[in-house]
């Protein structure tokens, strides 16, 4: 049977287009009897949008050659903008636990993070429209998914493609683009529990002749179910495309985010015997649980505040000089200003406080980059072979005010509240509490940065494609502290060159099958880049180099693709201490990972679609000595859960303009420090979703965490004495249009 597969999302104006097919069809005359039903194939129109494995589908992230999935040796998933209003991600953290063997979540002071093949936070590069804006721990905020196209994930090391980090893995956020053949006018309104309001509109229109716009509007916010954690989020945006000559297309991008939080740090950890209500959340070396009683309460300040606004800009100039020669040159500018403001840290002491700290931080974040490539598509040696080489240029300045309180017994008698009935009061400037050594500096760092890059594919008879990439990275790091209790000053540089290679073979055993292998590494920091302190500086960059094997196939008659891959990670040069002297920092430490990941999408019938996914792995550090000569070998990574598991069905009634799906997410048991003495439980969740569509609208009613499962997603800002608690069960209602 022959199949037709979308290789865009399908909307609104793509099923009118079908419909006036359909009639037009309708009105032709009947079959005459040399042309018989018998005499035309069968033809079967699949739906690929509501799904992460369309196989050729082609991605930016994984490569810059235009691959598709089924060509890439790596694992790719792309998750739609379709596939993410099913599942009902409606923030990056709720649609990236959807991908496969990710978990997501941090704490507020590292918001919106991932773990991946046993890799956390700057360890993975985030991406937007395929810019990035150096150390994701930094750059990360929950961001609304209304406003993006697709999220395209990237598994495995990275820097080949996207500079130092990345050993974990990529992601890229794509924006909506506009796009002349499809006008678009639509919009989204959610109520909910917690009151919960989700808004989101869209509009994109052609340009004259040879343009077209798109502006998306989103604004997210709620009140949580801790004491006191509301949250507000405002995403605008914009993009202009115009052919500006018959093979020049200038491709403009405005975005602006801003977010607003009161946060919740964690719940604390308190002895078993002040406990009368505990839980099995966690499980600690030292009988420590989480109490009922405590649940709800909020230990920051009630005027702590976490802001960020942050300014985005991209231009992208790209000339198609013949059939086979392509430059684009592209520009981006990211400004970014955070302030916050909270006690973050809540800790529990005997007989029944909790113990706080009082943090102000300010960011003043500016990145530029500049990317010039140049591509081929054509032949070698007879063979068909595709190339891209380029440079890129950037520069990111960051300054930053800090202010952290110190441990002295008067800090800590004045910060220090009720376990149970905590009169947490307002934020306490006085200068008192913030004494010694680093308790009130000024950082500033610049961090320019040059690469070189080259890519190439290139397809040998038998259906093997060999893929090759290289790139190499000068980066000069300049910092500068002030101590300002000290009357200090210390400045340092260091200029790193980082090499980083890719190799890879597809062999494509049928058009609906592919084996696949790669070996990659990356490079990165030891530590966050813009908050090196002089010590590291010292020290090499760590290097992750991974070697996987996977298999990419579709049964197009059964209507089922699924991918199966196996990899190993090694990173060295982690930040260990000296056996023989614990007193001395060395970089001789590494860890390890390694998993299999499976998933799979089956439309079992044209009203029934089954999916899920499964990712195993073994993490551990091979090598680590921490201060006092402790060793961490064989422990596992803090925030990696070595299970997780999702599973989704969606079934649309025939008869009745009704759907109905059930979701749900198994994710292992993790620790939430390296000395893995604190053991966030494993937990399995599960959401619920009706909808029916109307003439002009679709209504969705969908509930969350439908068991009311309490459980916890994150280790707390003191990563040994609090846990972040998982939303409980939730309501929501949502009427979206198309107009």
């Amino acid at each position: 049977m022959q199949e037709i597969r979308r290789h865009r999302p399908v909307h609104a104006s793509h099923r009118r287009h079908a419909l006036a097919l359909a009639a037009a069809l309708a009105a032709q005359p009947a079959f005459t009897h040399a042309q018989t039903p018998a005499d035309l194939p069968a033809v079967t129109v699949t739906d690929r949008a509501d799904t992460a494995l369309d196989l050729d589908k082609k991605n930016q992230t994984a490569s810059r050659l235009g691959l598709s999935l089924r060509e890439t040796p790596a694992s790719v998933e792309v998750l739609t903008q379709e596939l993410l209003e099913r599942r009902g991600a409606r923030t990056f953290d709720e649609a990236l636990r959807g991908a496969v063997g990710i978990s997501a979540g941090g704490n507020p002071g590292n918001p919106s993070i991932m773990s991946t093949r046993g890799f956390t936070g700057s360890a993975n590069t985030y991406l937007f429209d395929g810019s990035r804006a150096s150390t994701s721990t930094m750059a990360s905020r929950p961001q609304d998914t209304w406003n993006f196209e697709r999220i395209e994930v990237l598994k495995g090391p990275a820097s080949v493609l996207h500079g130092e980090g990345a050993i974990g893995g990529a992601i890229n956020f794509i924006t909506k683009r506009p796009d002349r053949r499809n006008p678009a006018r639509e919009g989204t309104l959610s109520i909910g529990s917690n009151d919960a309001v989700r808004l989101g509109v869209g509009i994109g229109n052609p340009i004259g002749e040879t343009g077209a716009f798109r502006i998306d509007y989103s604004h997210n916010r709620d009140s949580g179910d801790i004491d006191r954690a509301r949250r507000r989020l405002d995403n605008l945006t914009t993009g202009v495309s115009v052919d500006i000559a018959p093979r020049l297309t200038l491709d403009l991008t405005l975005d602006l985010l801003k977010d607003d939080m009161l946060p919740y740090y964690g719940t604390p950890l308190v002895p078993a015997s002040f406990a009368t209500a505990p839980t099995g959340i966690v499980t600690t070396a030292d009988g420590r649980v989480i109490d009922r009683r405590m649940l709800r309460n909020n230990y920051n300040v009630t005027d702590g505040f976490m802001r960020a606004e942050s300014l985005w800009a991209r231009a992208r100039l790209t000339w198609q000089i013949d059939d086979h020669w392509k430059l684009r040159n592209e520009f981006s500018r990211y400004t970014a200003d955070r302030h916050w403001r909270n006690a973050e840290t809540a800790v529990f002491r005997a007989p029944g406080h909790i113990q706080r700290d009082e943090v102000d931080l300010t960011h003043d974040h500016r990145t530029w980059t500049h990317r010039l490539d140049l591509s081929h598509e054509g032949a070698l040696a007879g063979l068909r072979n595709r190339f891209v080489a380029g440079v890129e240029f950037g520069r990111t300045d960051f300054s930053s005010s800090r202010r952290f309180s110190d441990g002295s017994a008067f800090t800590a008698s004045t910060l220090r509240v009720d376990a149970l009935n905590p009169a947490v009061g307002v934020f306490d400037p006085d200068p008192g509490l913030f004494r010694g050594a680093g308790a009130r500096t000024e950082f500033g760092t610049a961090v320019p940065t040059s690469a070189l890059f080259a890519e190439n594919a290139l397809t040998l008879g038998g259906g093997v494609t060999l893929v090759a990439g290289l790139r190499t990275d000068r980066i000069r790091l300049e910092r500068s502290i002030d101590d300002l209790n000290t009357g200090t000053r210390t400045a340092f540089a260091r200029t790193y060159k980082s090499p980083s290679v890719r190799l890879g073979a597809v062999h494509a055993l049928s058009p609906d099958t592919a084996l696949y292998a790669q070996y990659t590494d990356a490079l990165a920091p030891v530590g966050n880049m813009l908050l090196m302190s002089a010590v590291n500086t010292a020290f090499d960059l760590t290097r992750g180099k991974q070697v996987e094997v996977g298999l990419k196939q579709s049964f197009p008659e059964a209507r089922f693709d699924w991918t199966l891959a196996a990899y190993r990670i090694v990173q060295d040069n982690v930040l260990s201490r000296d056996p023989n002297k614990p007193g001395l920092t060395v970089n001789n430490g590494s860890q390890s990972s390694r998993g299999i990941e499976l998933s799979g999408h089956w439309r079992a019938t044209p009203q029934l679609t089954v999916s899920g996914n499964l990712a195993a792995l073994n993490a551990r550090f091979d090598t680590l000595v921490e201060a006092g000569g402790v060793s961490r070998v064989g422990n596992l990574p803090p925030n990696v859960p070595e299970r997780v598991a999702n599973a989704w069905i969606d079934y649309r009634f025939a008869q009745a303009p009704v759907a109905i799906g059930l979701g749900m997410n198994r994710t292992g048991a993790m620790f939430t420090d390296n000395a893995n003495t604190v053991r966030i439980n494993g937990h399995t969740t599960a959401d619920a979703y009706i909808r029916y569509a109307l003439k002009a609208a679709t209504v969705t009613l969908r509930v969350r965490n439908l068991t009311d499962k309490l459980y916890a997603t994150w280790a707390g800002a003191s990563a040994s004495n609090q846990v972040v608690l998982a939303p409980r069960r939730s309501v929501e209602l949502t009427v979206a249009a198309a107009f």
